[in-house]
């Protein structure tokens, strides 16, 4: 009897084992990662235990969660991938993941090699898009050498790029190349600890000369954030203090200089932050320190994807990529007008071969559509220059009385109002063609100075890039003289105050421009030069213009 209650008490407990086993199988060791180098796990715990007895009436104690180490993935040197298109080349590292170098084909730098959106000069870390470092882990996988696998498929190149730590935490990074400035960007973090991540983009953009770092047109390091509403935040290198969150709803966010555009194109999931970049620079022309760069931000939790633009700032090209991108060429209030009047522009120098030619072609063609404009300007002004003797008259009547008398002032206003409508001049005839005149001439300023088509476009001699200041100031003087000569054909207005600030005028634009692009003192100076010969044609054959210059040219006839 004690033979079989044995036999049955060891069955049970062989069909208990058996049963446990298939329903609570042991874990399955990790699958080894190619290209992984192998580490040493250490065990987790003491190495061994005693025991403690339990009461048989006591019930069963949970067994305690451990952790099971993971096999960690990790290359074993830097390694370098290179992608190319016909518009660019990239090339990424295995070292956090980050984007070495994106030189752009089409374009070159002030050393005529071509041009690199990443910024590799002295004292930055010629890297970009890299790992927020404020996060331990991330600072960690920011050095850390990653295991990348490259998928080539059509014109798409994919890098998918792992690291995993012991205990589990990890990253995925994923760029996908394709043969336009639009790329894909996706960072996926894994195992315990916070799910933050943060691609950095930046510090600085471009590698500019020192001509450029002083040119206030074509200094790069600003950072610029487009919202879905359309407004556009800008933040100069050295304008900020402290971080500064940007969005929601953001567009587009990223680094800029005048001509190209290193941007982030994150979905609704993810915020930005702007934020100061202390850099080893060295000082200054005026021995000042350098101020600290821009770095943009995006951040986002668990998986953090967006589209990259790395590229120019061509309108036709921004258009397409996102609705209201072009908003991020700085072509001012009267950005509406810059559309047609750059379409005219590339219609003439497809016909010219010349930027500068077709400049002075667009301007005289602006200089004709506003002629009305311009003479009306002009009949005006002829009108008030005849009144002038009237208007004197009436200022020396009260000039003894209107420090004295508050009711002067009144007295005399009243009767300078009363001889305008007695001749029938309108005062602000003058000033409203004018006013009319001036969208159109912002405009065309400021497509000008924004323009990447003028970008290292020579004109004649020594202009060799319309973009740049003229080296030997010959434009800006030139812009100066014929700005005097045509002060002077003017019909006089105003008071002697007024027309002493309006011949100073001149020299003060003529300095102003000096170190502005060739291409916009050259737009400047022939308006200058068309105003003369208009000027000169309404004095010869109508009565508008000065007295003094009918004579002098009837009696040249």
């Amino acid at each position: 009897m004690d033979t079989k209650r044995l036999v049955l008490a060891l069955t049970l407990s062989a069909a208990v084992l058996i049963l446990w086993t298939v329903l609570f199988p042991a874990p399955t060791p990790p699958r080894p990662v190619a290209g992984a180098t192998p580490t040493a796990v250490v065990p987790v715990g003491p190495a061994t235990a005693t025991p403690v007895p339990v009461p048989a009436s006591a019930p069963a104690a949970k067994e305690p969660s451990v952790r099971v180490p993971v096999r960690p993935i990790a290359a074993s040197a830097e390694t370098l991938v290179t992608v190319e298109s016909g518009l660019y080349r990239a090339t990424v590292t295995n070292r956090g993941g980050a984007l070495r170098s994106f030189t752009l084909k089409a374009y070159r730098d002030s050393e005529e090699h071509p041009l690199d959106l990443v910024r590799q000069s002295s004292g930055f870390p010629g890297v970009t898009l890299t790992l927020d470092p404020t996060d331990p882990f991330l600072a960690r996988a920011g050095q850390a050498l990653f295991v990348i696998e490259k998928e080539e498929k059509d014109a798409t190149v994919t890098l998918r790029l792992r690291y995993r730590e012991g205990d589990g935490a990890g990253l995925v990074r994923t760029y996908v190349f394709r043969s336009g400035y639009v790329a894909s960007m996706r960072v996926e973090r894994e195992g315990p600890g916070a799910p933050a991540i943060g691609v950095v983009a930046g510090p600085g953009i471009g590698n500019p000369s020192a001509e450029e770092m002083r040119n206030q047109y074509t200094r790069p390091g600003s950072a610029v954030a487009l919202l879905a509403t359309g407004s556009v935040t800008r933040k100069a290198d050295g304008s900020l203090k402290e971080p500064e969150s940007v969005g929601p709803g953001l567009t587009a966010v990223g680094l800029e200089d005048n001509y190209f555009l290193a941007a982030f194109l994150p979905d609704a999931r993810t915020t930005a932050r702007i934020r100061p970049e202390a850099v080893s620079t060295p000082p200054g022309p005026d021995g000042k320190p350098a101020p600290s760069e821009i770095a943009v931000v995006l951040e986002g939790a668990g998986i953090l994807a967006a589209d990259l633009y790395l590229g120019p700032k061509e309108i036709d090209i921004l258009e397409k990529v996102r609705p209201g991108m072009d908003k991020l060429i700085n072509y001012g209030w009267f950005a509406i007008l810059v559309k047609p009047l750059l379409w005219t522009l590339k219609a003439i120098q497809s016909v010219v071969v010349n930027w500068g030619v077709a400049i002075l072609v667009i301007t005289f063609l602006i200089k004709v559509l506003l002629y009305p404009l311009t003479h009306k300007q002009l009949v005006s002004m002829k009108k008030m220059s005849a009144l002038q003797p009237k208007m004197e008259a009436i200022r020396a009547k009260y000039s003894t009385k209107v420090k004295s008398d508050p009711t002067a002032r009144t007295k005399m206003n009243e009767e300078t109002m009363a001889l305008y409508k007695q001749e029938g001049v309108n005062p602000a005839g003058g000033c409203l063609p004018l006013l009319l005149q001036m969208p159109i001439l912002i405009a065309f300023y400021n497509l000008l100075a924004h323009s990447i088509e003028l970008r290292h476009a020579p004109f004649m001699l020594w202009i060799t890039d319309l973009s740049a200041k003229d080296p030997y100031y010959v434009t800006p003087i030139l812009m100066t003289v014929t700005m005097w000569l045509q002060q002077q054909m003017t019909p006089a207005t105003g008071d002697p105050a007024m027309r002493r600030m309006m011949n100073i005028m001149p020299f003060a634009m003529g300095f102003f421009f000096k170190d502005m692009p060739s291409g916009l003192v050259l737009y400047w100076l022939m308006q200058n030069v068309l105003t003369i010969v208009q000027q000169l044609l309404l004095n010869r054959y109508t009565d508008l213009g000065p007295t003094s210059m009918k004579k002098s040219s009837a009696r040249a006839g």
